[in-house]
């Protein structure tokens, strides 16, 4: 966190770049005012927040208001922003601005590190860097991808500037098989051909049973029978990597968590096409090598009702 001392007392606020699913606190300190104000705005919206200080102290978590500034029908688009921060007590305002990320980084991990990207050349993908600013989707080539204007923030380990990111990508010809993209815990766009497994249908029937007035050739009539108004189907579809290394298994563990994963129609016009993760346990083993499996649920089918 980044210090200073002003008229409103001693801030402490975030970082340059922070993430928008950690806790993102501002301490104000030495403080004479009864509550302060907190306005978080990218522009188009903003959210404001009032604290009370108690014994010249106060702190705001503004983590919340940063997560309601992204668009989630666009987030594959804009995965970050600059947001400005204003903090008054009614009398004088002290402002600052930050980069906010839609993600999360846990204790120990390394934000905009080196890393090795599998390039699935017969299917649109693109390498994510971030420049300092906000992400860019690079073309990937093979072999290194160079990197984007160099940013001098001093970050150490966890914030990795882009002038020493290497990213090499290996090239991948295989041309079958289901091919997902996700977001990341970094916000980071992921690309993956996995290995179509069993696809499991489960119907279920809605509505209610309608009783038919039914009479055969003969003339007879039956009260008995019956019609379902309506049945519907879940489709699940089983998916595999096989033998990943441990980089590979570590990224593609984060679309267990990804909220937004997008499958690709190759062979239509359709694009990428909304998914979601089936909810079970995934058990990794201590290997060099191992299969990477999961399944995704598809959308519903529905058929006629009656």
């Amino acid at each position: 966190m980044r210090t200073v001392s002003n008229s409103l007392g001693s801030v402490a606020y975030p970082d340059e770049i922070c993430f928008a699913f950690n806790p993102t606190y501002i301490k104000v300190s030495e403080c004479s005012a009864i509550s302060l104000t907190t306005t978080v705005s990218n522009g188009e919206k903003s959210f404001s927040l009032e604290t009370m200080c108690f014994e010249k102290t106060t702190i705001v978590n503004i983590s919340r208001a940063l997560q309601l500034l992204f668009d989630v029908y666009s987030i594959v688009d804009k995965r970050s922003m600059k947001v400005s921060v204003d903090v008054s007590d009614g009398a004088s305002i002290f402002s600052f601005t930050t980069i906010a990320i839609w993600g999360n980084i846990a204790p120990g991990e390394r934000f905009n590190g080196a890393r090795t990207v599998r390039w699935f050349k017969n299917y649109p993908m693109n390498v994510t860097i971030f420049d300092g600013a906000s992400f860019q989707e690079i073309p990937p080539v093979t072999g290194t991808v160079a990197t984007l204007t160099p940013w001098d923030y001093t970050f150490d380990y966890t914030f990795h500037p882009a002038s020493a990111q290497i990213v090499t990508c290996v090239e991948d010809y295989s041309s079958e098989g289901v091919f997902l993209r996700w977001i990341d815990r970094h916000g980071r766009l992921q690309y993956w051909l996995f290995e179509k497994g069993v696809k499991e249908i489960k119907n279920d029937d809605g509505g209610q049973e309608l009783t038919m007035n039914y009479v055969d050739k003969k003339g007879n009539s039956f009260r008995s029978i019956k019609r379902q108004q309506y049945f519907f189907s879940e489709n699940t579809l089983n998916l595999c990597a096989p033998n990943v290394n441990e980089e590979e298994y570590n990224m593609l563990e984060s679309i267990l968590t990804s909220p937004v994963i997008d499958l690709y129609h190759k062979d239509t016009s359709v694009g990428w096409e909304p998914v979601v993760i089936d909810t079970s346990t995934n058990k990794r083993k201590v290997e060099v090598l191992q299969d990477f499996e999961f399944k995704i649920l598809l959308p519903n089918t529905n058929a006629q009702m009656l």
